[in-house]
């Protein structure tokens, strides 16, 4: 545990808002620190984080450079079978959970590209 306080969790993997579960936010560190938001109307927005001093608070910015929102990685079990994180956007808090550490992203045509 005291790593992860120190360098953070690994938040690669797929997560869903706890309230409906039609939204979805994937995190891909390896591939350029990607992450992608599908919301409950299936708009996507995706981009590039960068973890803050505190390597629990990630900053998300969108393809074109522009602020999006900040993630708090609150917790991920050390198996990584659970794990919660809040996203901050506007004046809105979304809770989300993980799903799978296998991050899925969006493509397009709008299949699902399942990064492995």
């Amino acid at each position: 545990m005291q790593e992860c306080v120190s360098e953070g969790f690994t938040i690669d993997g797929y997560y869903r808002d706890d309230k409906t579960s039609r939204e979805t936010l994937a995190f891909l560190e390896e591939d350029n620190c990607r992450w992608q938001l599908v919301d409950q109307d299936g708009i996507c927005t995706d981009g590039q984080f960068k973890r803050t001093d505190d390597p629990s608070i990630l900053i998300l910015k969108k393809e074109n450079g522009e602020e999006f929102g900040t993630v708090h990685v609150a917790y991920i079990s050390r198996r990584r079978d659970q794990g919660l994180l809040y996203l901050f956007r506007d004046t809105r808090v979304t809770r989300f959970y993980l799903v799978s550490t296998g991050p899925a992203f969006t493509v397009e045509s709008g299949d699902v590209d399942a990064d492995s």
